[in-house]
């Protein structure tokens, strides 16, 4: 009897749906250009050389919670509203739920007959107080919601455990939040590959990590992995731009001996939180094989944005027009795919979701502004983008700007945002051209006031390899001098 119980769990075990299960990693303020990706061997190993590498991979506004909602929605931000990572400019408020959450992957999976799970951080200000919401809300379309409390943390926050508020502390067994989030996901593979209600039911997995974000909290086994490695010197770092917009011209001063240390032990502590992510796709990977759907399972990996580390005298942040900024890790792996192939196509995070709406046999909505990847993923396109939007709209309001104005204790002056970093952004990449062209605004007004226009740069990348060398076109100092900066 024993012997047929085991048999009919094993049979279970390996039953699958015919639409694919698809798995969604995304990791938070992880940089391509900086080369983290060195570091995850695993991620190579089995998504990178089992799948396809995007060299062209980009979000279209480097931000956590609008970026986040273009991914969630398929759409940009000036469509779905979430300009910038307060509530009172649309993250996680009433405007995002009423507007937003019956639009976005989770309910359309699920309408698709997916079981769907969503693991890690959600939008910045899910279930704080501001946000007029608690943990009990559960977004329409999710059988299963492990979703952090706020922004991300390593250790000291809350869940919303399927609409239950669950407090966690700082032991690193229990509570160590990557690790925790890994083992919810692969309990959900579990449930969804071994219970008899589940087996027909493909599943779609949203799993997001707080690494590498602030405050970069190693694992206690990673701890000083990378003391040795200071932050890349790329051409651009800690370059005093004086054809720039207003706050990296005149915002952060050239970095002292100080300031590149602080950067330098960000940029480890960011690396050492990453093998934790990669413990995390080896698991993941591991149970799917083990349950015997692998290879009926499509994995994305993917980041909400790049980041910068002392480019242009900025210390440790985003919110910038350039590649270390909008440049992302994208990987997937699946049916179809070749393995170790690389692709030039431009794929973007409003991409995301209609691809796997796509890959689900799920029309595609027509309000969604991105397109499928799934022709590129199988090989059966050679036409394809080669310009796109990036914007973004500067937070810190006309009375000052965000960042440290009055630094403590000897601290350089480091500004990272301002009202007038707002800006739009036309990113090209063809046969003939890679360039961005923008411009920068002195008000962060949503819809953008072009009118309030006070820079514009265009700089080649198909000369140089980074934005050093810019053709300014005018600026608030130069030949309008009506335009004020600030």
């Amino acid at each position: 009897m024993l012997f047929l119980t085991v048999c009919a769990f094993l049979l279970v075990g390996i039953a699958s749906s015919s639409k694919p299960n698809i798995v969604f990693i995304i990791t938070d303020d992880q940089d391509i250009k900086l080369n983290s990706l060195d570091v995850q061997p695993k991620v190579k190993s089995l998504l990178t050389d089992e799948g396809m590498l995007f060299t062209n991979a980009f979000v279209t506004t480097p931000v956590c919670c609008p970026s986040r909602s273009s991914t969630l929605t398929g759409k940009y931000v000036h469509n779905h509203h979430t300009y910038e990572n307060s509530v009172t400019k649309g993250c996680n408020a009433q405007s995002w739920r009423d507007m937003n959450e019956k639009k976005t992957i989770g309910y359309y999976m699920n309408m698709a007959g997916y079981k769907t799970g969503f693991f890690g951080k959600y939008l910045n200000n899910y279930a704080l107080p501001q946000s007029k919401v608690n943990t009990s809300h559960i977004p329409p379309g999710w059988t299963r919601w492990f979703t952090l409390v706020g922004n991300s943390k390593f250790y000291h926050y809350s869940v919303s455990n399927d609409g239950v508020k669950e407090a966690h502390g700082d032991d690193y067994e229990k509570d160590y939040f990557t690790d925790l989030i890994k083992r919810e996901a692969v309990q959900f593979i579990k449930n969804s590959t071994f219970q008899v209600a589940d087996v027909d039911t493909p599943f779609f997995m949203y799993i997001a990590t707080p690494a590498p974000h602030r405050p970069a909290t190693p694992a206690p086994q990673y701890n000083h992995t990378f003391d040795n490695h200071p932050a890349p010197r790329t051409p651009s770092y800690n370059y005093n731009s004086t054809d720039k917009h207003w706050l990296i011209s005149e915002g952060t001063p050239p970095m002292s001996d100080a300031t590149k240390m602080i950067v330098d032990t960000l940029y480890q502590d960011r690396l050492e939180t990453l093998l934790s992510v990669d413990d995390l796709v080896e698991e993941v990977v591991t149970t799917l094989k083990t349950a015997g759907v692998l290879d009926n399972t499509y994995i994305f990996y993917n980041s909400d944005h790049g980041y910068h580390l002392g480019q242009f005298n900025q210390q440790g942040e985003k919110r910038q027009p350039y590649d270390e900024n909008i440049r992302v890790p994208l990987i997937v792996r699946g049916p179809g795919i070749s393995s170790g192939k690389t692709t030039e196509h431009i794929a973007l995070n409003i991409d995301l979701t209609p691809t796997f709406l796509d890959l689900a046999g799920w029309k595609v909505p027509d309000d969604m502004d991105g397109m499928s990847l799934k022709p590129v993923l199988l090989n059966q396109t050679n036409m394809w983008r080669s310009d796109f939007l990036v914007e973004y709209y500067g937070e810190g309001g006309a009375s000052g700007c965000t960042g440290t104005i009055n630094p403590p204790h000897g601290q350089q002056v480091f500004l990272h945002d301002c009202h007038n970093n707002t800006f739009l952004a036309v990113r090209t990449i063809n046969d003939t051209h890679n360039n961005v062209y923008a411009e920068f605004y002195s008000t962060d007004d949503t819809p953008i006031n072009v009118e309030k226009t006070y820079f514009q740069e265009f700089y080649d990348l198909s000369k140089v390899s980074t934005a050093i060398v810019s053709f300014r076109l005018y600026t608030c100092t130069g030949l309008l001098a009506t335009h004020k900066c600030i």
